[in-house]
């Protein structure tokens, strides 16, 4: 594992999906790489996600109390 800052970086496998659309009269390839992680990789990522969304509700929810407090 490779640190960098307060990301801990690790060797990430990922899953490819192809699919071949037509656009305009052509045929373009398009690729999809979507991350496989592991259920301990899952749940760190989950923690992640949700306390930056608490982050952003407290700012808001924190926002709003102070202008009905002014109101």
């Amino acid at each position: 594992m490779e640190r960098k800052g307060d990301f801990i970086s690790t060797n990430i496998r990922y899953k490819k999906e192809t699919e071949v659309v037509t656009f305009q009269g052509k045929e373009i390839t398009l690729e999809n790489l979507s991350p496989v992680f592991t259920p301990e990789q899952e749940a760190a990522k989950r923690r992640e996600l949700e306390q930056q969304l608490y982050e952003v509700f407290r700012k808001y929810a924190d926002k709003r109390q102070k202008e009905e407090a002014g109101a």
